[in-house]
């Protein structure tokens, strides 16, 4: 084993958060979001189709063979039956559907999403008595490999094309794994080598069912690697991060030391600093200020004595009854009184967002026009125009006075920020910088905000008793239970 894989074991075998609730308790919000992410994706047609693919929808048996433990499967709460999907196909499912919408959420450090490939994997390999303190743990390890392989590795390797939620997240999915069923030594060393070999996931896939796929196979892979340990007499390298010859120096062609690995670990953890960035809506993290930016422009501009005036015919003193007025209008006419908007970046602080004149709904997930559009036309961001096949030639021709600029300062990874200028024909100006929006690390979503997610889907019956479950219970199996019988796990 060469020295960095040997101290990135260590810290697998040897991390300890019994005293660590600020990780904790960061995790626990993050499942729930995971779930509330989940929930509304299993309705989408994709999501379907590959539940039928892996036989998911008719409860179907995978693999008859119960004579080896070589193709074991597993329920819904991680118990092995004869009767449903395996393991590792269940772990595709989860991370496909769960960034199926892009409403999961993102780290700045991986430049890509933790939860949907921690937890889809953690899920596919529970066993009955596991409890809520090893779940977290597992998860609070993986998250903190894949950020400090992301901080070392980005901004080079996101620029180069790669999407580290599929070439990191493999590696972290097999950490957790390995921290939740114990593995130690060499048996670790070897999971994190098959995981490591399987990396993979190019981001020309964004604005297709291609990037939540990679979710999915970082879940499944690092399952199935597990899987392939347990159950065969394969062999593999135990030298999967060799600084010489390792996955740095192929994926990034860098070296990297132990003490790269160990100087950053937990101090204070990936989860805290950066922290995670959660949704309230289903577009890439890297538009959320920019969206927010724009709301209070639309606001502001709403709510002026000119704009008041000129659409209500009243005076300036009517102000406030003209904002009463608004909730009535259709607001989608602003966009004749704009001249031109400006959306102002640091340098590079878009790549994300590649579209500029997205056709589809789905490419309009990484268009900071299209979800600056929405705002502007109808006063926020309205989540169903990211399902449409195709965005009419009338909103591509409003998306064109719409320009990206870069005379933002440089800021650090970890930091995002973003302005909106919005010109009228008048040639009156409104602006507006946003970089701790809502669901940010500086500005978090709370559990009532995630209720509120969850009740995109669920009804307040059921958000209350999936709560209460997830609160009064040691172990995961019976909450898991109780989603089941809700309907938001149906693998």
């Amino acid at each position: 084993m060469d020295s960095v894989t040997q101290t990135i074991v260590n810290y697998i075998e040897q991390t300890d958060v019994k005293n660590c609730e600020d990780l904790l308790s960061v995790a626990r919000i993050a499942f729930l979001d995971y779930l509330a992410s989940l929930a509304p994706a299993e309705e989408e047609q994709a999501v379907q189709d590959l539940a039928r693919f892996i036989g998911a929808d008719q409860n179907i048996t995978v693999n008859q063979d119960t004579s080896t433990n070589q193709n074991k499967t597993a329920d819904v709460d991680g118990s092995e039956s004869n009767s449903t999907v395996k393991r590792a196909d269940k772990a595709l499912y989860y991370g496909f559907a769960s960034h199926y919408l892009d409403f999961d959420d993102a780290q700045a450090n991986l430049a890509g999403h933790f939860s949907t490939v921690l937890y889809s994997a953690l899920l596919a390999v529970l066993e009955p008595n596991d409890t809520w303190h090893d779940f977290f743990r597992a998860y609070i390890i993986g998250a903190e490999l894949e950020g400090i392989i992301g901080s070392l590795i980005n901004p080079a390797h996101r620029t180069q094309g790669w999407h580290s939620t599929g070439t990191v997240g493999v590696i972290g999915a097999a950490a957790a794994i390995g921290a939740l069923r114990g593995l130690h030594g060499e048996s670790l060393a070897q999971l994190l080598s098959l995981a490591a070999t399987q990396s993979a996931g190019m981001f020309f896939q964004s604005g297709t069912d291609g990037k939540p796929l990679h979710a999915g196979l970082a879940a499944r892979n690092g399952v199935w690697a597990y899987e392939l340990l347990q159950h065969t007499s394969l062999q593999t390298s135990t030298k999967p991060f060799d600084p010489e010859r390792g996955w740095f120096k192929t994926i990034g062609n860098i070296t990297v030391s132990s003490d790269d690995i160990g100087s950053r670990w937990l101090t204070p953890g990936q989860l805290i600093d950066p922290g995670l960035w959660m949704k309230v809506h289903p577009y890439c993290s890297a538009a959320i200020c920019g969206a927010e930016a724009a709301e209070t422009v639309a606001h502001r501009i709403y709510t002026s004595s000119s704009y008041v005036s000129k659409h209500y015919n009243v005076s300036p003193d009517a102000e406030e009854q003209g904002k009463r007025r608004l909730c009535a209008t259709l607001v989608s006419s602003l966009w004749d009184d704009i001249d031109r908007v400006t959306v102002h970046f640091p340098p590079g602080a878009d790549a994300a967002l590649r579209y500029t004149l997205p056709s589809t709904g789905r490419e309009g997930q990484f268009s900071i026009e299209y979800i600056v559009f929405q705002v502007l036309a109808y006063g926020a961001v309205q989540d169903e125009l990211f399902k449409i096949d195709t965005i009419d030639q009338s909103v591509r021709n409003y998306m064109s006075r719409i320009e990206r600029v870069y005379d933002l300062p440089k800021v650090s990874q970890a930091e995002r920020i973003t302005k909106v200028t919005v010109t009228l024909k008048s040639g009156e100006t409104f602006t507006e910088m946003v970089n701790n929006p809502k669901g940010s690390p500086n500005n978090p979503l709370n559990l009532e905000d995630i209720r509120i997610k969850l009740g995109l889907t669920l009804k307040a019956n059921q958000i209350d008793r999936m709560i209460e479950a997830f609160t009064n219970t040691d172990k995961v199996e019976p909450f898991l239970q109780i989603l089941r019988k809700e309907g938001v796990l149906h693998v």
